[in-house]
């Protein structure tokens, strides 16, 4: 391992900005293919109606479950990767240094425990929820 401090605050950096990235792209994946199922649902209940049928139940209940929250498990994932990041910049970090990073990886790892309850307890999920 590289003893010289500013090479590890890069590595450090590097990873944080990575898991940002990964992290952000999948969502945005995540999105984008829930845009297309919602889509051609519609495009579906569009054909139906301008023949003169009803469109099938299942059509709906698919736009219906598309509105629903979903359990926050790529969050849990983000979080724990970054607090754990931290936690090895706090381990490997000067005296000096060691509050700031204490203080960042608590905080990841808070959330990311936070996120995991939510995850866990699945938040909108519920049959009774009429809301959407």
């Amino acid at each position: 391992m590289l003893n010289d401090g500013p090479w590890e605050d890069w590595m450090v950096a590097l990873f944080i900005f990575g898991a940002i990235a990964v992290s952000m792209l999948a969502a945005g994946w995540t999105q984008w293919l829930e845009h297309k199922r919602r889509s051609q649902a519609m495009d579906i209940i569009k054909i139906a109606l301008e023949a003169g049928k009803e469109p099938p139940p299942v059509i709906y209940e698919q736009i219906n479950k598309a509105g629903r929250a979903k359990p926050p498990w790529g969050e849990v994932v983000v979080f724990s990767a970054l607090g754990f990041g931290f936690w090895i910049a706090y381990a490997d970090a000067p005296a000096d240094d060691k509050t700031a990073y204490l203080v960042i990886a608590a905080t990841m790892t808070v959330t990311a425990l936070g996120c995991l309850a939510l995850a866990i307890m699945r938040p909108g999920g519920g049959k009774d929820d009429e809301s959407a």
